[in-house]
Order: C-alpha cells, then sequence, then structure tokens
C-alpha cells in the first residue's frame, strides 16, 4: 500500500516552516558548533525537503551541503530557490556517493521515515570520513513496548517511525559510532503541538488535514500517545568508541 507522504502537504509546512521539523534551526546551530565545522567541510543533508538545512549551512556558515531527499516535489522547491547547491534524488539506504564523501551527515528528523533504518546507518557510516560527525534530531518513544503497531500505520510521517532509543544507540555503537552527545529536547515538540492546537483546534484535526484523511487518525493518535513521544538530539562520531555519553 503507498503511504501518505504528510510532508508534501501545505499544512505541515504552514506548521513547521522550512525546516519541517520542531525547533527550527536552534539544534542545527548547536550541532555545528558542537562538531566545529566550517567552511570547506563536506556536509550531507539526509531527507532535505525544501532545502532550508543546506541553506542554513551556507547562509550563515558558508558550508556546503548536498542534500538528498525521496521527493521530487520537495527537490523542486529546494533546486529553485537554493540554486547553489546540489540536490540528489535518493533514499537513504542506497546514498549515491563514494566511500570517506562526508566530514557530516545531518540526519534532522528523517531518519525516523527510513523504510530500513539499519540499512540507512550502513550507508552512512560508508559515506562518512573517519571522525566524521552524524547528526541527528529526531522522535522518540518513551514506552517502546507499543511501536511495531504505530508501524502498521500507513502513512508518511517521522511520528510512525518513532525511534527506540537503546536499540537505536546499540545499532549505532555496533556499526562503529561513538556518542558524544545526547540531550532530551521534548521541549521542542511539545512546543509544536500547543502550536498545532492553538492553530487547529485539535491534534485530531491536524493529522486529518495533513493525510487528506488517508490514515486511521483515531487509532494512529491512540497509539501514539501510549507510546509518549519525546524528542532528542544525538551527535555520534565515526570511530570514537571511547566518548562521553550522556543518557536521555
Amino acid at each position: 500500500m503507498k503511504r501518505c507522504n504528510a510532508y508534501e502537504n501545505n499544512s505541515m509546512k504552514e506548521v513547521l516552516g522550512e525546516t519541517l521539523r520542531p525547533g527550527g534551526f536552534s539544534l542545527t546551530e548547536k550541532s555545528v558548533q558542537f562538531c566545529g565545522l566550517e567552511p570547506g567541510d563536506t556536509v550531507l543533508d539526509l531527507g532535505c525537503g525544501m532545502g532550508a538545512t543546506v541553506g542554513y549551512l551556507y547562509d550563515n556558515h558558508r558550508i556546503k551541503a548536498v542534500g538528498i531527499d525521496p521527493s521530487e516535489k520537495l527537490l523542486g522547491l529546494a533546486r529553485k530557490k537554493y540554486g547553489f547547491a546540489d540536490f540528489v534524488l535518493g533514499t537513504g539506504e542506497n546514498i549515491p556517493f563514494k566511500e570517506d564523501s562526508f566530514t557530516g551527515v545531518f540526519a534532522e528528523c528523517t531518519l525516523s521515515l527510513m523504510e530500513d533504518l539499519g540499512a540507512v546507518l550502513e550507508e552512512v557510516f560508508r559515506v562518512m570520513k573517519k571522525d566524521g560527525w552524524l547528526v541527528i534530531s529526531d522522535v522518540y518513544a518513551k514506552n517502546p513496548a507499543f511501536l511495531k503497531e504505530l508501524e502498521e500505520i500507513q502513512f508518511r510521517s517521522c511520528m510512525r517511525g518513532l525511534h527506540d532509543m537503546e536499540l537505536l544507540k546499540e545499532q549505532l555503537e555496533g556499526l562503529g559510532f561513538g556518542i558524544m552527545l545526547l540531550e532530551d529536547r521534548s521541549d521542542l515538540l511539545k512546543s509544536l503541538m500547543a502550536q498545532i492546537v492553538f492553530s487547529y483546534g485539535s491534534m485530531n484535526a491536524f493529522w486529518n488535514k495533513t493525510t487528506d484523511n488517508c490514515a486511521k487518525v483515531c487509532r494512529f493518535q491512540e497509539i501514539l500517545k501510549v507510546c509518549k513521544p519525546g524528542y532528542f538530539l544525538m551527535i555520534a562520531r565515526k570511530g570514537d568508541a571511547d566518548c562521553e555519553r550522556y543518557g536521555v
């Protein structure tokens, strides 16, 4: 069954803006500073959407990033607005770049959209340089027991792909990433949800609009509530096992 892509819906853009994620560029900026990224570094924006992060990195830090996304519609908007940058059609499971290509990879509220997270992380590891940085900001389940039921909902939104935090950490460390920073930023998600309720009257009305009624919204919200969604920032480094770790 084909999943609806909520990110191509204008209602989603109205609430989330160009970044299509909670917190806008606040965690992007923090990550640039933490990683010490600078002009000349090679950066990949995984799931670049309309190209907002690519534009931000160049406008504020003169870092030329490459964007990759599976949506032709969103890439068309990105190319139109950020003509100086390269945007590539593709998926995280098959990144069309050589090994050791990037100093940093940004996955901002996008890993939760991937069909095969394990394959994506292997590809990210492959295209990253040694000591390269992986920046992840995304949603997770504080109660992951019901995640399988959530995955059965047929539409494309990060909220149906909440991470199991322990599993994500295991996958990253198993590949050879060291987790350098891990922060709970659920405050950003709560703020966004309050904004949605203010704008649409209820979360139910918002999901009905963004999915064009193609999902079983009531059941989705029921499972989502039990999972207790949170939001986090994680920064990992390739090949750095001896590092300080912070728990969510």
